[in-house]
């Protein structure tokens, strides 16, 4: 029985320590862009409004950053791009699809609200730290 029920505590350990963890690095990147963006107009209810709005933004924009990923690396392995013309690629296509998602998020988010140019600056920041380093 004590072995029955170490099996089933032990994964349900480990996923809520990940998630944990996950939320802890996101709400330190979501405070200083945070920071970053009410430089920009961005403006927020609380500390926990910013923290919920990159974790939606983490969550809905990681379908789209593999995708763009995907495709600007494809353009290079088959001799359409070279190296660092895909990362520019990347970059720019980063942004811009970081842009939208958080333009839809900030849409259906009353707690906080974020200019264009906010949405902007920190989509291209983020886009910069996601480039590959090979």
């Amino acid at each position: 029985m004590k072995e029955k029920f170490k099996k089933i505590i032990e994964p349900i350990f480990g996923f809520g320590l990940a998630a944990i963890i996950i939320t802890a690095i996101i709400s330190v990147i979501a405070i200083f862009g945070g920071a970053i963006m009410k430089l920009f107009g961005f403006k927020y209810n609380s500390i926990g409004s910013i923290i919920l709005y990159f974790i939606v933004v983490t969550i809905v924009g990681f379908p789209v950053d593999i995708i763009l990923r995907v495709f600007s690396k494809v353009l290079i392995s088959i001799g359409q791009l070279n190296k660092n013309t895909g990362k520019i690629l990347f970059v720019v296509l980063d942004t811009m699809g970081t842009c939208i998602v958080m333009a839809i998020v900030d849409y259906f988010m009353k707690s906080v609200s974020a200019t264009d140019l906010a949405i902007l600056v920190i989509s291209f920041i983020s886009a910069i730290f996601s480039i590959d380093r090979e």
